[in-house]
């Protein structure tokens, strides 16, 4: 392989790496993430710590967000209308995805502390009496949505099967 197609490469995938860290957590960012930490090729880059580390679900402290900071595109590291970068809102998110699945309750100061943000911006379902915040599991949520995939794939496939019967052709 070239060397210039390998830097072109590398950059691509940085980017992409890159890209997906930043991105806002939910089902879509964990399916990319897991193609590329399954990348050998992502193995090779400089980054590769912190998508470890994300893909792994661990806290990252603030060294490691500030090496990971310094890779950033300045149009990555612009202040949104909250007064957070695009990263400090990522990886606020990240830590405190991570944190549900170590602790079942923590309070705002010490949740402040672990995501480097004052108590007063912590989010999560809050026992204000005793000042604590308490993770939810949401297997039961993912559950049903399975459920409704797997309602969704059987009827699906009946409706196939019907027009098979009647010797319907098949759009594939």
């Amino acid at each position: 392989m070239k060397r210039s197609t390998k830097k072109h490469w590398e950059q691509a995938l940085a980017a992409a790496v890159t890209c997906t860290i930043l991105a806002a957590t939910g089902p879509r960012r964990s399916r990319v993430l897991v193609t590329l930490y399954k990348d050998e090729r992502c193995s090779k880059l400089k980054i590769y710590p912190i998508l470890q580390k994300v893909y792994l679900e661990r806290i990252l402290r603030k060294p490691e967000i500030d090496e990971f900071s310094e890779v950033l595109k300045l149009h990555q590291k612009a202040t949104l209308p909250d007064n957070f970068t695009l990263l400090d809102r990522a990886m606020i998110e990240h830590n405190l995805l991570s944190a549900s699945k170590l602790y079942t309750n923590i309070s705002f100061e010490e949740l402040g502390t672990l995501l480097g943000i004052a108590p007063q911006k912590d989010e999560g379902s809050i026992d204000q009496v005793k000042a604590v915040i308490h993770f939810e599991d949401d297997a039961e949520e993912l559950q049903q949505w399975d459920q409704q995939i797997f309602g969704f794939c059987q009827a699906l496939n009946e409706i196939l099967d019907s027009m098979a019967k009647k010797g319907l052709p098949i759009p594939v």
